[in-house]
C-alpha cells in the first residue's frame, strides 16, 4: 500500500478521542493511552468543541455495527483498517468469538500494545483475539488475515471509517477481494461513512463546520475525500451490485435509545434534534454476495 496511507492514520485517535464520551467499553483506556486527546485537537482545529458534540455521530455508527453483529448472530468478525477499535477487546471477552483486527503496522502495533497493557490490568488473555497486518488490497493478505476463522460459521468483515479515504479504483480493487473473500467464508460486509454528493450538501444543516473540518482532513491526510463520493443514490448503488452485492441500509436511528453520549455531554433539544436529522443522512449498508 502507499506510503500516504500511513497519513490517514491519526484520524483513528480523532474517533478514540470522540468514544471516549460515551459507555462503550475500553474507550477511555485507549483515548488516555493513545494519546488521543492531542491529535483530535490538531486534526479538528478551531472546531474541535462542536465536534465533541456530535460525539454521538461516532457512537451511533460503532453501535449500529454492533447491533448487526448480534442480531445476526456473528460470532467470526475480520476488521479492516480497524484503527483504535475497541470491539475486539469488548467482544472477545465471550470465548466463542473469534475478532482479528487488521491495518498498516505502526497504528495496529499501538492498537495491539494498548489491547495488551489493558488486558494485563484485568488479569485477562484472549487467544481468540488476534492483530494481523494487512494490507486491503491484497488478497494474499487478506487470506493470512482470515487464517484463524472457521469455514463452516458466517463471517462479517467490517469497515468502519475507511471508505471516505479510498478513489473509486480502490474502493473496486476492495469490494473484489471481499467478495473473494466471502466465496469462502459465507457472511457479510458491514461498512460505515459511505456518501454521496447530496449527502453531503445536506450535512452543514446540522454541522456547520463540516465543510472546514473535512478540508483540513483531506489536507493532513493527503486525500480527496470530497471527491470520492459517490455522484447520487442510482451511482452507489450500481457501485455495489457491479461489485456483487446486494445492499441493505441499516439507520442509525435505530441505535438513538442505546447513546450515552447524549447524556455524558448533557446535549440540548435542539443539539438532540440535530443529531437526529444527521441519523437520517448518515447510513451503515449490509452487503452480502449476490450469489447467496
Amino acid at each position: 500500500m502507499k506510503e500516504s496511507y500511513e497519513k490517514i492514520s491519526p484520524t483513528a485517535k480523532l474517533v478514540a478521542y470522540l468514544r471516549a464520551f460515551t459507555d462503550i467499553p475500553f474507550t477511555k483506556e485507549i483515548a488516555t493511552k493513545s494519546g488521543a486527546e492531542k491529535t483530535f485537537h490538531e486534526l479538528a482545529d478551531e472546531s474541535a468543541k462542536s465536534m465533541i458534540r456530535l460525539a454521538p455521530m461516532w457512537e451511533a455508527r460503532y453501535k449500529v455495527t454492533n447491533r448487526i453483529l448480534t442480531e445476526r448472530g456473528i460470532t467470526q468478525v475480520l476488521e479492516l483498517a480497524a484503527g483504535l477499535s475497541p470491539r475486539g477487546l469488548a467482544m472477545t471477552g465471550n470465548p466463542d468469538v473469534v475478532y482479528v483486527a487488521t491495518d498498516l503496522p505502526q497504528i495496529l502495533e499501538e492498537e495491539k500494545e494498548i489491547a495488551e497493557a489493558i488486558l494485563v490490568k484485568l488479569n485477562s488473555e484472549r487467544p481468540n483475539l488476534y492483530f494481523q497486518p494487512a494490507n486491503i488490497f491484497s488478497m494474499d493478505s487478506l487470506s493470512t488475515a482470515a487464517a484463524a476463522f472457521k469455514h463452516d460459521r458466517p463471517l462479517a468483515i467490517i469497515t468502519e471509517g475507511l471508505f471516505p479515504y479510498l478513489t473509486r479504483g480502490e474502493r473496486k480493487a476492495l469490494a473484489g477481494n471481499i467478495h473473494e473473500l466471502l466465496e469462502k467464508y459465507p457472511g457479510l460486509w458491514i461498512t460505515t461513512d459511505v456518501h454521496t454528493k447530496q449527502d453531503m450538501q445536506k450535512i452543514p444543516q446540522f454541522d456547520e463546520n463540516a465543510k472546514k473540518r473535512l478540508t483540513r482532513i483531506s489536507s493532513s491526510t493527503e486525500s480527496t475525500i470530497e471527491s470520492n463520493f459517490f455522484d447520487d443514490e442510482n451511482d452507489l448503488k450500481q457501485f455495489f451490485e457491479k461489485a456483487g452485492f446486494k445492499m441493505e441500509e441499516y439507520s442509525y436511528i435505530n441505535v438513538f435509545q442505546d447513546l450515552s453520549s447524549v447524556k455524558i455531554l448533557n446535549l440540548t433539544q435542539e443539539e438532540i434534534l440535530k443529531i437526529q436529522q444527521g441519523f437520517r443522512i448518515l447510513r451503515t449498508l449490509i452487503l452480502t454476495p449476490l450469489n447467496t
